[in-house]
């Protein structure tokens, strides 16, 4: 054999190897935590599954429908109050991009366990709007609600305040500094 068909077999061995191992992984991300095998496998894979954002759930699989919506509300002094909401469309660049969608991640993670991250994103928001002189930060969760394609034609979108449930998630009071 030539030296140019060993290069192409290791070649083609190697994208195989890439090809098992990305399988795998996302065969073992969603797989329940129970098994003494899929634990063994998912601290082996976790560095991978975690650059690529593989470590899903099952309910990774379901399809779109309702979604829950991160919104803040930044209380001023005089009792006044500004909506906000937060990484609402992504950018035209893929920096823009890749920055909205990790900033959507994070408020995804507030609305999931807001106990551990509300301060802290609270506390990042108070710093932000200083200019307005926050005296506290209130995290919303936006619920989406059942929309059909009636409502739709009839000019409503789904996010029209009839069609959501608004839950305040926390509020926390800004340092003054």
């Amino acid at each position: 054999m030539n030296a140019t068909s060993w290069r192409e077999r290791l070649t083609y061995l190697v994208m195989s190897l890439v090809v098992a191992w990305h399988s795998l992984a996302i065969i073992v991300a969603p797989a329940p935590d129970g098994s003494t095998i899929v634990q063994s496998l998912r601290s082996l894979l976790q560095p991978y599954l975690s650059l690529f954002r593989l470590d899903n759930k099952w309910n990774f699989f379901v399809p779109a429908g309702r979604f829950m919506h991160l919104r803040y509300v930044v209380e001023v002094a005089d009792g006044k109050q500004h909506t906000f909401i937060p990484a609402a469309e992504p950018s035209n660049s893929i920096a823009g991009y890749v920055m909205w969608r990790e900033f959507k991640y994070l408020y995804e993670g507030v609305i999931e366990i807001p106990e551990v991250r509300s301060a802290t994103v609270a506390s990042l928001l108070c710093s932000k709007h200083a200019s307005l002189h926050p005296v506290a930060i209130s995290l919303l969760q936006v619920q989406e609600l059942d929309f059909s394609r009636d409502d739709y034609l009839k000019g409503h979108r789904p996010l029209d305040p009839e069609f959501v449930s608004v839950n305040t998630v926390s509020t926390n009071r800004c340092q003054a500094e």
